[in-house]
């Protein structure tokens, strides 16, 4: 019989793939800067807020299970 791990531990690496998913969306802002002209700052908001809210979604998803 598998022994099932610990509450806590299944959670223990949502805060790097939240970090992890944060910094890509942060990059993917500054490369559509880079290629397609965006103003400065609203290229790497854009890919900031999309990624706080892509973990957000991704945290709320995994504790609900």
């Amino acid at each position: 019989m598998p022994k099932q791990p610990m509450d806590w531990m299944q959670y223990s690496g949502v805060g790097i793939q939240m970090a992890v998913t944060m910094l890509l969306c942060l990059w993917l802002g500054f490369k559509a800067e880079e290629l397609w002209g965006f103003p400065s700052p609203w290229g790497q908001l854009s890919g900031l807020f999309f990624g706080v809210f892509a973990s957000i979604y991704n945290l709320i998803k995994s504790i609900s299970k």
